[in-house]
C-alpha cells in the first residue's frame, strides 16, 4: 500500500511541474480546490524551514541558538519592511555575522 501511495504521490506532483511547460496553462481548478491550493507554498515553505531550525531526536528537542537567533531576526524584519530581500539579507547577514 506504501508503495502506491509513493507512486500516486510521485504522478501527481510531476503532473503539476510538467504542466508549467507543457503549455496547459487554460485549466481552471474549481473553487473548492482552488481555496485550498493558495495555502501550499506557505506550508511547505513553513515545513522546510521549521525543520531546518529545530530537530527531534526520540527523546529531546535539539537546535542551533545561532540559527534561531537568525531566523528572529529575519522574521522580525519581514514584519517591518515587508520585502523578502530585507528579509534573506538579514537572515544571511547574521548568519555570517555569527
Amino acid at each position: 500500500m506504501i508503495w502506491f501511495i509513493m507512486i500516486l504521490t510521485g504522478l501527481i506532483n510531476f503532473t503539476f511541474r510538467i504542466s508549467m511547460f507543457s503549455g496547459i496553462r487554460n485549466i481552471h481548478l474549481p473553487l473548492s480546490l482552488n481555496r485550498y491550493v493558495v495555502y501550499v507554498p506557505t506550508s511547505v515553505l513553513s515545513a522546510i524551514i521549521a525543520s531546518s531550525l529545530i530537530s527531534f531526536d526520540g527523546q529531546e528537542v535539539l537546535y542551533d541558538a545561532e540559527k534561531l537567533v537568525a531566523a528572529s531576526l529575519a522574521v522580525i524584519v519581514a514584519l517591518l519592511t515587508k520585502s523578502v530581500s530585507a528579509t534573506l539579507v538579514a537572515g544571511l547577514v547574521t548568519i555570517w555575522i555569527i
